[in-house]
């Protein structure tokens, strides 16, 4: 099923709903063949009830596209590489996600194109945004045809798009380059008003495809994931003490110290902390929050906050199994060979006995991680929502919201309120107060103070 993002969603349970919802989000013309690749997958995946949402956007408005569908969707296409990190660097992008990639595939489709509407087009003469070069000079070795005077531009980053434009526009007037070939809708537009000869690089549908049914897994995986649980077992790797030290006071300040920074940056991944001993804590989250706290399982969760800011090492070990008591044991498991590799990098193990290595955060992780609650960077989206609710609350009076007036506030769903809130209280800038009785019985209401003084 294919719903644009203007339809209203319906009002059904998990039970009765689709197994999975993505969203694809784009322009009008690449969202056709979005739509026609998605309803190649919804027939083949039969009788899996897949949904597809669609938000047609222009570039630079990918925020506002998947605002409107994040309470619908379990994961998201977006057209390009610069829409996905533009929007992920956001913050509002709170599902997996990936994009359609950009392939020779698609560079063969334009050389075409570009021949077959201008048979005259020198096509050894171009300037190529978006791939790289090594990308470039292969396709044109596969062709045939001399790659020596095309001029490059690779994407490296949100940043880099900006300069796509003048890149082009100076081949084009100096004669260097006979036509233009851009990924980038706005550097299109920008081109053809100034009369420069310029077409479009676009996927092909076969890349298209793959990035949507990639999608369609991305949302399976955060279905079943997402409420299994995770073990991470935390060793705090200390010296031997003298006998004239005062050991039992030092390990208790240390382990009371080490609790205190589990349980604060664990809370934003959902995750509770039990202290198994002066040196060995056990995080409990689930997979959802596994992935939050490591990245996707690309850098090692805690070891650079607890050893920047208790300057002691740790080792680290995660455990996933099919039980809460498999999961445990492959967690300590995996956080003994941690121990034996000095607490150099953590160990991930599965219930297959398949182990991961993980690396320390990157110096940036570690600027973050180790700052304090009162010194941590807000996310902008979280600044934005606590904004607005201290703008529709009473002045100077305690802000206290519930699912219904963050709704209110944020013109969203109580779905999206209920899922802004508890990002809220996982950053630590609101404190969950006892549940008020309903006027109307029924379920109380449950109330939340915001913590405003972190806005100043």
């Amino acid at each position: 099923m294919i719903e644009d993002e203007t339809t209203e969603p319906r009002a059904q349970t998990r039970a009765n709903g689709p197994d999975v919802s993505v969203g694809l989000v784009g322009q009008r013309r690449l969202l056709r063949e979005m739509q026609a690749c998605a309803q190649q997958l919804t027939e083949r995946y039969a009788p899996q009830r897949l949904r597809f949402v669609t938000a047609p956007t222009d570039d630079g408005a990918e925020e506002e596209a998947i605002a409107r569908i994040a309470d619908r969707i379990d994961a998201a296409v977006f057209p390009g590489p610069w829409q996905y990190d533009r929007i992920r660097r956001t913050g509002w992008l709170t599902v997996p996600a990936t994009h359609v990639a950009l392939s020779g595939s698609a560079l063969y489709s334009a050389l075409l194109r570009a021949r077959l509407a201008d048979p005259a087009v020198d096509l050894t003469r171009l300037t190529i945004d978006s791939l790289r070069r090594s990308d470039v000079v292969e396709a044109y070795d596969e062709l045939g045809l001399p790659a020596d005077r095309v001029r490059c531009l690779a994407y490296t980053g949100p940043e880099s798009v900006g300069a796509f434009a003048e890149f082009h526009a100076k081949s084009l007037r100096s004669g260097e380059s006979s036509l233009a070939l851009t990924t980038i809708l706005s550097v299109e537009r920008e081109l053809r008003a100034a009369g420069l000869p310029t077409l479009r690089l676009s996927p092909t549908r076969a890349t298209v495809r793959d990035a949507i049914e990639t999608a369609v897994l991305l949302g399976q995986g955060s279905r079943l994931g997402a409420n299994r649980i995770a073990m991470i077992a935390v060793r705090l790797i200390t010296a031997p003490r003298s006998s004239t030290q005062d050991t039992d006071y030092w390990q208790q300040e240390l382990a009371l110290a080490a609790q205190q920074r589990l349980l604060t940056h664990g809370r934003r991944a959902g995750a509770t902390v039990t202290r198994r001993s002066d040196t060995l804590f056990l995080v409990t989250t689930t997979h959802e929050g596994l992935d939050l706290l490591t990245e996707r399982l690309q850098t090692a969760p805690f070891m650079t906050m607890i050893t920047a800011s208790l300057g002691v090492p740790v080792a680290v070990g995660i455990g996933v199994g099919p039980t809460a008591r498999g999961a445990e044991a492959n967690a300590l498991g995996a956080v003994e060979e941690s121990l034996a590799g000095k607490g150099s990098f953590a160990v991930y193990r599965d219930s297959g006995g398949d182990t991961i290595e993980l690396p320390p955060g990157s110096p940036e992780t570690l600027r973050i991680e180790a700052a304090s609650d009162d010194e941590a960077t807000m996310d902008e989206r979280l600044r934005t929502i606590m904004v607005r609710l201290v703008e529709h609350a009473d002045a100077d009076q305690p802000v206290i919201a519930d699912v219904e007036a963050v709704a209110a506030a944020m013109a969203v769903t109580p779905r999206t309120g209920r899922r802004m809130l508890k990002d809220l209280v996982s950053a630590g800038l609101a404190w969950p107060l006892p549940s008020a009785p309903s006027a109307g019985g029924g379920r109380p209401r449950q109330l939340f103070r915001l913590l405003t003084e972190k806005l100043e």
